[in-house]
């Protein structure tokens, strides 16, 4: 539990290295610098409250947010799996592998499933910097809908189909 925020600094430390020698990238390394320092404190301030015993339920959003006028641009970060290790390469490579063995311990299995907000801070990061599969414990639960369509037919629907095969 005490590694992740040492794992996310170190992980800053080499994008703001790598900003600094690709003039190229800098512009999305920088945002994502920042996006990572702003996971960071969100991680530790979740961990804090955490260990406290005061953890706020997680909210139920009803109605959408109304975002105001953005004043600088956004920088939209590529989806596709280990992308940051692919721009980076090897400096960057180990980090997924220390979030995921960061996870298996107790007492952050025990964090990661009683703090469903963790799982959301960290997913993003693990996508972009591993190919490997997310962990069971931060991935998404996919709510399963029973497809209406297929499971109502109509009782007089199925009876002359089958009336009809049976006659012929």
């Amino acid at each position: 539990m005490f590694n992740f925020p040492n794992i996310l600094a170190l992980l800053r430390s080499v994008i703001a290295a790598k900003a600094a020698r690709i003039p190229a990238m800098t512009v999305l390394l920088c945002a994502l610098h920042g996006r990572i320092c702003r996971m960071q404190t969100r991680l530790e301030m979740l961990i804090t409250r955490w260990r406290a015993g005061t953890l706020a339920e997680p909210r139920v959003i009803t109605t959408e947010r109304v975002r105001g006028e953005r004043k600088a641009p956004v920088v939209r970060f590529p989806t596709t799996k280990a992308w940051l290790t692919v721009k980076l390469g090897w400096e960057v490579a180990a980090f997924g592998g220390q979030l995921r063995h960061a996870m298996t311990e107790a007492e952050c299995a025990k964090f990661l499933a009683e703090c469903p907000q963790a799982g959301r801070i960290l997913r993003p990061l693990i996508q972009m910097l591993s190919i490997d599969p997310l962990p069971e414990i931060i991935a998404k639960v996919k709510q399963v809908m029973a497809d209406v369509g297929a499971a109502f037919v109509p009782a007089g629907v199925v009876g002359a189909v089958g009336s009809k095969k049976l006659g012929a």
